[in-house]
């Protein structure tokens, strides 16, 4: 499985980026600065920002640049934020120094300063102008505003002087996860960043979700204008750094690294094969010059090179439509191939017949085409693991407008889903679906499912049956009939209580259908279903006089009375439906 700690080696192509950020870090007619690495949770911030602190130390080995990580998240719902970060920012720059003489004192004050500004509150700032608000100030602090003053104006001074001191030519300080944090530290980050903002040699380096900044910013101070948001923002950030979308192409050589590098024996092969990245990205067939590179290079291997490339083989020609459902969020690439392999290993312990392939493809279905996914799951039939959804989808065949099933016109109209279920392997109604949904169960989503209470689950089947879509109310009543017992009785009383209430001939219809499905696996069952359906009045229906007579006649087939008054009602009502539908049985029995 994958790690989802940042990493150094680049599988993302971030190297160019790196490059040209280590550049504009260090620029001295730049500094003091704020680079800003934005992008959405998952898109890989951390990992550029450690690969661009390496980029910084292997580059400046000297003791005369320092950089300095520190982890926002770690404070959250602490008091000490603001002071955690200063004293690392000190800790960083008098590193391998004895603190002594000038350098002592110049700490001591910078120290005190800290704390002065810190239990004054004086850092507080309007939204926009980022100001001391120095009237506020004045009253709340009468007598200590001259002080406080001075010691505004004498930390930058202090801390200038402690760099030149401590012969320190530039700090870079990475903040990270700062996005996680409650919006009060998240501007209380920011405030202690710009008592940095007028020291030349610093520059910090945030990464962030831009949008909960903005967020953070209008909660805290009550700003509705993402206008004014923005300009708070870029007060203190001067050059804001987004990480670019993924496409297609970098998703497929991401997800072929990564492939790749879980069989390595050491991080020798990481870095092999990041070093060949550019060439792995520019191949015509990605999987061939994988392929090809794993053979050229065995040794770095712990797995064999046959069981790596059946990976690849099956994982890499479903990556587009992966990429597109995961908005190429790496983090969520990663996870997805973490659930696979843990579903393999699964389906190898509890010795699941299935295809890689289509667990590969159900899994993809699960986390890109979710709503699909669960619609699917509801119309398994669970004696046969097959889906009418899937039998109808696949197929051309097509139903009356009363009998139309609307869940299966809604997805016919998906024409690149439909086209993704019947590319190989195909999906159809003869697919045995049950071991994938098995291993399906893992996740939380269908685990919640699984967990609900047996009359929650009578009542979910007792209204899907009911429903107005056909495929559904058929799916349902099948999944009702492999219910135990006593779950199945609770079902035949709330469909009773809805059979009692309908005023339509379609769900009278689809409840005595259900009900056939239902007694058909539960025969001792009949006689409470007679005595429910002796209550419904089919209206001169042919539909629902069909459907009643057909449950009628198998009920009595079962050994189960039923009155002659009742059979006619559905009979007259059924029609020459009726005797057609009569006929054809006869026919089949002989």
């Amino acid at each position: 499985m994958w790690s989802d700690r940042e990493t150094l080696y680049d599988c993302l192509g971030y190297t160019s980026y790196v490059e040209v950020l280590a550049q504009v870090c260090l620029r001295r007619d730049l500094s003091p600065l704020t680079l800003g690495v934005f992008g959405a949770w998952g898109s890989g911030k951390t990992s550029l920002m450690s690969m661009l602190k390496d980029r910084i130390d292997r580059g400046h080995a000297d003791t005369k640049t320092r950089t300095l990580w520190f982890n926002a998240w770690k404070y959250e719902g602490r008091d000490e934020a603001q002071s955690a970060l200063v004293h690392a920012i000190l800790a960083k720059v008098t590193e391998g120094r004895t603190l002594a003489g000038e350098l002592k004192d110049a700490v001591a004050r910078i120290t005190k300063g800290a704390s002065i500004l810190k239990l004054a509150q004086f850092i507080t700032k309007t939204a926009i102008t980022l100001t001391p608000d120095l009237a506020g100030f004045m009253e709340c602090f009468g007598e200590q505003s001259r002080q406080i003053a001075e010691t505004m104006e004498a930390f930058e001074r202090d801390f200038a002087d402690l760099l030149t001191k401590a012969e320190v030519d530039h700090i870079v300080v990475f903040i990270d996860d700062l996005d996680r944090c409650p919006s009060a530290k998240v501007i209380e980050t920011f405030e202690t960043i710009k008592l940095f903002l007028n020291t030349p040699r610093c520059t910090f380096v945030i990464g962030a979700d831009a949008q909960r900044i903005e967020q953070a910013v209008s909660e805290v101070y009550g700003v509705a204008d993402s206008g004014r948001t923005r300009d708070y923002i870029e007060k203190i950030v001067q050059l804001p750094f987004n990480i670019p979308a993924q496409t297609p192409q970098d998703i497929a050589c991401y997800v072929g690294m990564l492939i790749v590098g879980r069989h390595f024996g050491s991080g020798d092969g990481w870095k092999a094969l990041a070093a060949n990245r550019a060439n792995v990205y520019s191949a015509g067939d990605l999987r061939e010059e994988l392929a090809r590179w794993i053979n050229d290079n065995p040794t770095l291997f712990r797995s064999q090179v046959a069981i790596i490339e059946n990976e690849l083989a099956g994982i890499l020609p479903h990556v587009a439509i992966l990429g597109a459902g995961l908005r190429g969020n790496p983090r969520q690439i990663k996870r997805f191939l973490n659930i696979l392999a843990l579903r393999r290993d699964l389906a190898a312990t509890n010795a699941l017949g299935i295809d890689d392939a289509v667990l590969v493809k159900m899994t993809v279905l699960e986390y890109v085409e979710v709503e699909f996914f669960n619609a699917l799951v509801d119309t398994v039939d669970p004696a046969t693991g097959r889906s009418l959804l899937l039998a109808e989808l696949v197929t051309e065949q097509e139903h009356g407008d009363a009998d139309a099933s609307e869940l299966v016109a809604t997805y016919r109209e998906r024409l690149r889903l439909v086209s993704f279920v019947k590319t190989e392997p195909a999906l159809d109604g003869e697919t045995d679906l049950r071991p994938y949904l098995f291993l399906a169960q893992t996740s939380i989503s269908r685990g919640a499912q699984i967990l609900s209470l047996p009359d929650e689950k009578a009542k979910s089947l007792a209204a899907a049956i009911a429903g107005r879509d056909r495929v559904m109310s058929k799916a349902a009543a099948l999944r009702a009939a492999a219910e135990d017992d006593s779950t199945v009785e609770s079902i035949l009383t709330h469909l009773a209580a809805r059979l009692s209430e309908a005023d339509d001939g379609q769900t009278k219809t689809h409840i005595l259908t259900g009900y056939g499905t239902v007694c058909g696996k539960h025969p001792s069952t009949y006689p409470a279903v007679v005595s429910a359906v002796s209550k419904c009045d089919p209206c001169s229906n042919a539909a629902v006089g069909l459907a009643g007579k057909q449950l009628l006649d198998s009920a009595e087939a079962a050994g189960t009375t039923v009155p002659e008054a009742l059979k006619n009602k559905f009979a007259q009502a059924a029609g020459a439906f009726g005797a057609l539908s009569s006929g054809r049985r006869t026919r089949r029995s002989h």
